[in-house]
This record gives C-alpha cells, structure tokens and sequence, in this order.
C-alpha cells in the first residue's frame, strides 16, 4: 500500500489543465473492471468514466508515491478513487474503487 500512498495534492486547476490538455485521448485499461461484478460494469461504464474525469469537478486530487494520479469523486455517502496514469501521448484509466474518505496531505 506505501505506493499507493498519496504524496502530493494537486490543486483543481492543476489537474483542469492536466486533464483539457489530453481530454481527446483517455484511454481505459481491461484492469479498471476487473473487480466489478455485471451490473456495476453496465453503471460504470468506460464513457462513464472518461466523463468523470473530464467534467465533473473531483473533491480530492493527489498524485501518489507510484506516481499515478488519484481523484476523488463524491457519490452520495463515499467517495469514487479513480486512479490515472499520464502518459505522453494519452491519460489511462488503470482502476477504481469506492471508499469513504479522501486522504490527509
């Protein structure tokens, strides 16, 4: 778990500018579902996911020890950790899980 660590919080218009600079090409990893049972694959579906990125405004940004970006997005009572990784030519979606908080930095 130390390299999933969050090491860094990444200020919202840092990660606004990060995530408009490749927002044409975010991938999904085949791992990113891997967890999931049928029905949550039909709710969080590959778009669904890119647009999470894309357009919602996350609670928390941190960059992590593994250097993977995570966000935090607030779902009713828990929070959805989308974990990223930047590339130089795209973003990739690599996994994400719900938890109940967001980290102290």
């Amino acid at each position: 778990m130390v390299e999933t660590r969050i090491i860094r919080k990444v200020e919202l218009l840092e990660y606004k500018e990060l995530i408009d600079k490749y927002k044409d090409r975010i991938k999904v990893s085949s791992h990113a579902h891997f967890r999931l049972n049928e029905m949550q694959r039909k709710v969080y579906k590959e778009e669904v996911l890119i647009e999470l990125l894309t357009k919602d405004n996350p609670a928390f940004v941190g960059i992590q020890k593994n250097k993977n970006y995570a966000a935090f997005f607030k779902k009713k009572n828990d929070y959805l950790r989308l974990i990223f990784k930047v590339a130089k030519e795209d973003i990739e979606i690599i996994t994400f899980y719900i938890t109940n908080k967001v980290p102290n930095v």
